[in-house]
């Protein structure tokens, strides 16, 4: 008994000596089948005990390593050939990893909403591609859908290849850009795909590079607060806030007057000069609303005229609903207003008494300022509720309000102008928290060695305000991503919005889509990135063209091109180069501009205008690698814009097939449009 109490007590003293050991682990990305970079150092990366001595084997390398003391390893292959023989990767600590049928190629992260994650057997001819899809060397690593307050070390996935079983769970449009890839570079190539569908920007940007933005700073540091401050400090903190918000955001709404400039500029009176104001018919319809997203004040007028009964009679002006706030004026006077106070008040029906003192003759002028912060705006009606009327004669026929007014910009409101609600305590799993999906789906890649990105998003950014917000979010986004990855400017390349909603109707129209589609140009000006133009691909009923073949080819026309220097000098659609006027005509030139063709029997989606700002339709013809534009209503011409729709008609490509790009000559935030 005493031999055995002595052997106990000595196992004990061992134990405590010795701890046990941790089990090595890698890190989510690294398996079986997986893809390894070539030609760039290949970092691998894991944990296990603190201190404990890690080996690393591929390829005839063995790098060696000690844990740090949060138990964290990191060691880096040098850069690798490209093979298709498969191998294996040892990982050695206490235990032993092995992962077999490993090769080097190229890697791509595919990311964005829906349309990066339409899955392939959901495509057109689904059961055909699928059963072709045989290719054991290009590979997929999907990320399971993932949320996180904080940045994640791991996430669930794993490698799959290509067969005809497994394609039909693959990115559609990454399958069709690796495909064309296998076909160019004849390397193993592995795509890591990490999408969700319906998600905004806001969600894939890092927090540290959301702080950076001057319009998303105040967001990131009121969520960085609400995710780390203690629950009952969180609740005491949002009560006393929401108890001064009310009248914070009315003193805001306030202080707009002395800034806009249809105030400042008495827009209401009646001598008022409204020739250059555009035209819109109403009642708006909220399904084709012409006015479409405005961030800020429109002014609104018509004219009308009354039997001389009524004149220095009471009137009750009738205007249906409007979104979002109206102040109303009558002969210059203001009679109304229906402010952000009101509960639901873009749907309350505007009822507004017209003092007898205001109507001094037969002609009356109606003003309404409308203003808006959110979505689409405008006078909704219904018609039937849009009329003036004499208050004390209710058997006298009303004067109806429908029909064209004149309208035009006020105040612009900036996107971080506007006081937000203090923030609730975020659910942790919730996609639509800023830098949601970059902690939880994009960091647990990093630093795993890539090639580039492509990027499929922006749908669910389009909305007010689509070109501002979205230019400084995506350029911060890009840019936040390379930051974290460490391995420099990477090529990111990205599909431009195609064409969806109903058909363009007017010269140009404010239309988010259109806004965000500029927005996504002119990130061209980051180093290093690619735009795979889609206008003539999509379809107005459908925000998920099935047609995913063009644009994953188009996506790997452009890397191509860039990435791998491949003589390939028509991988993008004609862009706007410049604008020369002769005479009554505008003459525009493109890059990418060889072949120049009409895919159609005319060139359409062009409209022209002066130093008006008024655009109306424009005639344009090809001359050689010149786009020659004109309308007999602009003597003069000095701006263009070329597909300037949620959906327009556009027809001007290059000798490749490929559509232009959308584009506009100017950048004017106020303009008119005449039929």
């Amino acid at each position: 008994m005493q031999l055995i109490r002595i052997t106990l007590a000595a196992c004990l003293a061992f134990f405590i000596v010795i701890p046990l050991r941790a089990v090595v682990h890698a890190a989510s990305l690294f398996g079986d089948n997986l893809v390894l970079q070539r030609a760039q150092p290949v970092p691998v990366w894991g944990d296990a005990t603190p201190g404990e001595a890690v080996k690393v084997t591929f390829a005839e390398q063995s790098v060696h390593t000690v844990t740090d003391r949060r138990g964290q390893w990191r060691v880096r292959l040098k850069p690798l050939t490209a093979t298709a023989v498969p191998s294996r990767l040892v990982i050695a600590g206490t235990n032993t990893l092995t992962f077999s049928n490993v090769v080097v190629g190229e890697v791509w992260v595919c990311s964005g909403q829906s349309n990066m994650e339409w899955s392939l057997g959901a495509t057109e001819n689904a059961a055909y591609v699928c059963a072709a899809a045989d290719d054991p060397l290009l590979r997929v690593f999907t990320v399971a859908h993932a949320c996180a307050f904080t940045p994640q070390d791991s996430c669930q996935g794993s490698w799959s290849m290509c067969t005809p079983q497994s394609a039909g769970s693959f990115s559609a449009v990454g399958y069709y850009f690796a495909r064309r890839l296998r076909e160019k570079l004849q390397v193993p190539v592995g795509l890591i795909n990490a999408s969700f569908g319906g998600t905004r920007a806001e969600s894939w940007i890092s927090l540290p590079g959301m702080r950076e933005l001057p319009s998303f700073r105040q967001q990131a540091e009121q969520y960085t607060h609400a995710a780390q401050a203690d629950s009952s400090q969180l609740v005491r903190e949002q009560e006393a806030a929401r108890n001064v918000y009310a009248d914070r955001r009315v003193a805001w709404y306030r202080s707009l007057d002395a800034r806009d400039p249809g105030i400042t500029g008495h827009w209401m009176a009646p001598a008022t000069d409204i020739t250059h104001w555009r035209k819109v018919e109403a009642p708006c319809a909220k399904t084709d609303n012409p006015l479409g997203s405005f961030t800020g004040s429109l002014w609104f007028r018509i004219e009308v005229e009354i039997p001389a009964a009524w004149v220095g009679q009471p009137l009750t002006l009738h205007l249906g609903a409007i979104d979002e706030t109206d102040d109303t004026y009558v002969n210059g006077i203001h009679v109304g207003r229906t402010w952000f106070e009101t509960p639901e008040f873009w749907k309350v029906s505007r009822v507004y008494p017209v003092p007898a003192t205001v109507v001094m003759g037969t002609h009356v002028t109606l003003c309404v300022r409308v203003l808006n912060l959110y979505y689409d705006t405008g006078l909704y009606g219904p018609a039937d509720e849009m009329k003036l009327e004499l208050r004390d004669a209710p058997n006298e026929p009303p004067i109806s309000l429908t029909g064209v007014w004149c309208y035009t910009d006020g105040l612009v409101i900036g996107h971080g102008e506007i006081p937000q609600m203090p923030p609730a305590a975020p659910p942790a799993n919730n996609p639509g928290n800023p830098a949601a999906l970059f902690n939880g789906m994009i960091h647990p890649l990093i630093p795993y060695a890539i090639r580039g990105v492509i990027w499929y998003q922006g749908e669910s950014n389009a909305n007010a305000d689509a070109y501002g917000e979205y230019h400084e979010l995506f350029s911060g986004l890009i840019t936040s991503w390379r930051r974290a990855w460490r391995q420099g400017d990477f090529p990111f390349a990205y599909v431009q919005l195609a064409n969806y909603l109903p058909p363009q109707r007017q010269p140009v129209e404010k239309a988010s889509w259109a806004e965000l589609r500029q927005a996504q140009d002119d990130t061209l000006a980051l180093r290093n990135t690619i735009m795979a133009v889609t206008i003539d691909i999509g379809e107005a009923n459908n925000i998920h063209p099935k047609n995913k073949e063009d644009v994953g080819k188009r996506l790997a026309l452009g890397v191509l091109a860039t990435t791998y220097q491949q003589d390939i000098p028509l991988y993008s659609g004609p862009r706007y180069a410049s604008l020369h006027v002769q005479g009554t005509a505008a003459q525009l030139r493109f890059s990418f501009s060889r072949g120049l063709i009409c895919t159609g029997d005319h060139l359409t989606g062009f409209a022209i205008a002066g130093d008006d700002r008024c655009f109306y339709p424009a005639q344009a013809r090809l001359v050689g690698e010149t786009v020659v534009v004109w309308s007999d209503r602009v003597p003069k011409p000095v701006a263009v814009r070329y597909g300037w729709a949620n959906n327009p008609p556009c027809n001007l490509a290059n000798g490749a097939g490929l559509p232009a790009a959308p584009f506009r000559t100017d950048r004017w935030a106020d303009f008119g449009v005449a039929n």
